[in-house]
């Protein structure tokens, strides 16, 4: 079938309509002769962190279509093992379908393919970024958008159960993890939640994150919670001596040191592990924690680049097994 004709039946389709409606497409501009340019969406399946949300993506049909796939662009903010977080492209060489098309694929077989990739273990959990325009991380400080990592549901607040899901998603070993979800929900739930009664489900609260700021720590937080680039400088301009924009570990121990408020034991402690689990998740080959891991820290992006790698690498050895 001559390409045109085989895009003509598929935008039919589309027009149409497709199963129940979850997934849809239909061309861009209808004077396109050459039939490039396409929209998608699905509709986020239920029981995932996707549900209730509408994912838009960019299919583009080139003249090679339908001999070669499309190229699968989300314009929808999305966390998947498969795509690219920081320009929404399916990546082929993640997502079996593109790297095996076949002729007889279409755009349909993607979206829907796609859908059920929302569905898999290693991606129906994975905390998902808000939409533009959301009450959500669009409009976070620094410090709540390090926190909001651990919201794995998105409702602005932080169980115990969150907290361990979020330490296990960045790699971190089943009994750290439920020591640490006890541990820090106890510490910290009453802070976030002023005025309200004690709760033994020890919510935290991500607006209120910044009643958390403890002592012997830098001032990269201000009081409330935002970022502040001339402290985070200043970390590498007074602790960074053997490599510019990295620190060793013995630099960090240092570092560490020099932020300690007499008599602030408790500070010191919640300092030092901190910094101790992010050295030793993000230290490179060469044993240094690097600039932009630190800034990724602050921030909380650091804790999804490092989810994504884990689910990748996952992935990509469940898929050598079943070769």
């Amino acid at each position: 079938v001559p390409r045109n004709f085989r895009l003509l039946e598929e935008l039919e389709r589309g027009e149409k309509g497709i199963g129940d409606g979850t997934v849809s497409y239909g061309m861009d501009d209808a004077d396109d002769i050459y039939m490039q340019s396409w929209t998608g969406t699905i509709l986020g399946p239920h029981n995932t962190a996707y549900e209730g949300k509408i994912f838009q993506l960019k299919l583009f049909c080139g003249k090679e279509y339908p001999e070669s796939p499309p190229t699968v662009r989300f314009q929808t903010r999305i966390n998947m093992a498969c795509v690219n977080p920081e320009t929404g492209v399916v990546e082929p060489s993640l997502f079996p379908m593109l790297t095996n098309w076949r002729r007889e694929c279409t755009m349909e077989d993607i979206l829907v393919k796609l859908k059920k990739e929302m569905m898999t273990s290693h991606n129906r959990k994975l905390a998902q970024p808000p939409e533009e325009g959301e009450s959500g991380e669009e409009g976070y400080t620094a410090l709540e958008k390090h926190v909001a990592f651990f919201d794995r549901n998105g409702d602005g607040v932080i169980y115990p159960w969150e907290t361990y899901q979020g330490f296990r998603a960045i790699g971190v070993g089943r009994l750290p993890s439920a020591i640490a979800g006890l541990f820090i929900n106890m510490g910290l739930s009453q802070k976030t939640r002023p005025g309200k009664g004690f709760s033994l489900l020890f919510p935290i609260e991500v607006k209120n994150s910044h009643f958390c700021i403890h002592g012997s720590v830098t001032e990269v937080y201000d009081k409330n919670g935002r970022f502040v680039e001339s402290k985070f400088e200043e970390i590498f301009k007074k602790h960074a001596r053997s490599h510019r924009n990295a620190l060793t570990y013995k630099e960090l121990l240092q570092f560490l040191k020099s932020n300690r408020d007499p008599g602030d034991f408790g500070g010191w402690i919640a300092a030092y592990g901190e910094w101790k689990l992010l050295y030793e998740l993000c230290k490179d080959e060469d044993g240094l924690l690097t600039r932009e891991a630190v800034k990724g820290a602050f921030d909380g992006s650091i804790f999804r680049k490092l989810e994504k790698e884990r689910l990748s690498s996952s992935h990509k050895k469940k898929e050598k097994r079943r070769r």
